[in-house]
């Protein structure tokens, strides 16, 4: 992938009890960004939300008591929507972070729509339902690329497809090219 991910903790997070456990998760995150290569990125404390950055930005902040793999790959998205790499808005924000890889896809997203049935009682996504999320989210950026703008929402319609067991090209939607 590149050269090794570079950043440094703030003070306030490296006096953190779960600072170690934090950083181990961004390490494994972010080397799943390889557009920010080059960049060394300060990550930071927050208790405001369960992450936070500024789009093109080289900050982030998390919360150690509330971060996922998805927090941070949906924070580390944000960095690229600063730079163009990415369509701005938290929906796109989600979309983009869950089609970067099915290993960072453990809690529920934030803003798109995906069927409870997909989670267990904590949120978390169930062993299958992580890798199905990626898959339709890769295809939503795809169609997204060929010129659809309703990517979005084909990703919405397709995973409440699969909940009631119907092939994801019944969710194409209008205007999408064929699957």
């Amino acid at each position: 992938m590149g050269q090794p991910p570079s950043f440094t903790a703030t003070r306030p997070l490296l006096k953190h009890r779960r600072c170690t456990a934090l950083l181990k998760r961004f390490s494994y995150v972010r080397r799943f960004f390889p557009e920010l290569d080059g960049r060394t990125l300060r990550v930071g404390l927050t208790r405001a939300a369960s992450g936070m950055a500024v789009p093109g930005g080289d900050e982030i902040w998390f919360n150690p008591n509330h971060v996922s793999h998805h927090t941070i790959a949906h924070e580390l998205v944000h960095l690229l929507q600063g730079k163009g790499d990415v369509p701005t808005g938290e929906r796109s924000c989600d979309i983009f972070s869950l089609a970067r890889h099915w290993t960072l896809n453990d809690t529920q997203p934030y803003y798109v729509r995906v069927p409870k049935e997909f989670f267990d009682g904590d949120g978390r996504f169930r062993p299958p339902y992580a890798r199905v999320v990626f898959e339709v989210a890769v295809r939503a950026i795809e169609l997204r690329g060929s010129g659809v703008r309703n990517y979005i929402q084909y990703f919405e319609r397709a995973l409440r497809g699969l909940k009631k067991g119907l092939p994801v090209e019944t969710a194409v939607p209008p205007g999408a090219v064929g699957p």
